[in-house]
């Protein structure tokens, strides 16, 4: 899975946004959880954090990818735990970059692994789609684009 050649269709108004998915978001009350991963970089021994996140279920995946704190895509069944990520293909030659990517268990948000999602917000601002909130049984957590990075935090 080569992510920056990924289709995304990136949304910044709500309204187009919500006719595109919130038949989906909304069919994912009531599910539950089975992971949350992150792109780990093995070369820098961190979170990838320019690559969307993905929240597994029994019986689909979410991608949850944002960009300039202004835009949000989703997409549903088509990035998977299971492919190895990369970022570029291997036809392009960028000097010093190294590529050694995998999908891990995202720990900033294990914590929400089994947990039941109660709803799942869209986070907007002015003229921008920042995010996604989920509530669960066990607390809530957001996916958000923070300061030009994808990060998942749980609420407090």
């Amino acid at each position: 899975m080569i992510l920056t050649e990924f289709h995304f269709d990136f949304f910044r108004d709500k309204v187009l946004f919500g006719e595109r998915w919130s038949e989906l978001l909304s069919a994912l009350s009531r599910r539950r959880i089975v992971n949350i991963f992150g792109v780990w970089d093995n070369i820098d021994g961190e979170w990838f954090d320019d690559a969307p996140t993905l929240v597994e279920f029994a019986h689909g995946t979410l991608a949850v990818n944002v960009r300039s704190e202004i835009y949000l895509a989703l997409a549903w069944n088509e990035i998977f735990s299971t492919e190895k990520p990369r970022w570029f293909s291997e036809n392009i030659d960028f000097p010093g970059w190294q590529e050694d990517l995998d999908w891990r268990e995202y720990s900033p948000l294990s914590i929400f692994k089994g947990a039941e999602i109660l709803r799942v917000e869209v986070i907007e601002g002015e003229n921008a789609l920042n995010g996604l909130r989920f509530e669960t049984d066990k607390g809530g957590f957001s996916i958000i684009d923070n300061g030009d990075v994808i990060a998942g935090i749980p609420h407090e």
